[in-house]
């Protein structure tokens, strides 16, 4: 659970954010706040002294095996790795040099690259964003990891992700990304 100190945004450090108003058991607790990030839409505590992120998933996060890829479609097709996954959503990271996004709704197709299965057309909403820069074969890159929630999925698509998703649970490891 990450922490830092001071009323800023434990995931991007921004000080920019908004108080919630909401009626959830820590908001009663005398002295806690609720805050959204107004740059990166991640929520959290604000305890004095200290800023606590909010992890909303419900299921337990997987780190599937590199042969599993995410394909963004854009101004130029895109291959992304997949940092973590599960029913509710998914990281991954990619080049921003060469893929920009303007917004923050879009659809994703999973490639399973070993089985030569895939899973088209998930709809899916940035919740949070970091950018990095990494230097990869002597050359500064950008990297960006976004961390997005699935949107609303049929029956056959909801089947097909849990085996995805399953499938790894063995097979991959758990993730402590966040």
């Amino acid at each position: 659970m990450p922490v830092i100190f001071g009323k800023k945004c434990p995931r991007c450090k921004t000080s920019d954010c908004r108080p919630q108003h909401s009626r959830t058991w820590p908001n009663q607790v005398p002295g806690v706040q609720t805050f959204t990030c107004s740059k990166c839409k991640q929520d959290f505590f604000y305890i004095p002294p200290c800023s606590i992120l909010i992890d909303k998933r419900i299921s337990e996060r997987v780190a599937p095996p590199n042969t599993l890829l995410v394909r963004i479609k854009g101004e130029r097709q895109q291959f992304a790795k997949i940092e973590d996954i599960s029913m509710e959503g998914i990281g991954f990271s990619y080049d921003l040099d060469l893929q920009k996004f303007a917004q923050e709704n879009f659809t994703i197709d999973l490639y399973n690259c070993k089985q030569g299965t895939f899973l088209k057309n998930l709809p899916v909403e940035v919740v949070s964003s970091r950018v990095s820069v990494q230097e990869i074969a002597g050359q500064q890159v950008t990297i960006l990891r976004n961390g997005a929630r699935f949107g609303r999925l049929n029956r056959i698509q909801e089947k097909i992700l849990k085996d995805f998703v399953e499938g790894f649970n063995g097979r991959g490891r758990r993730s402590n990304n966040r």
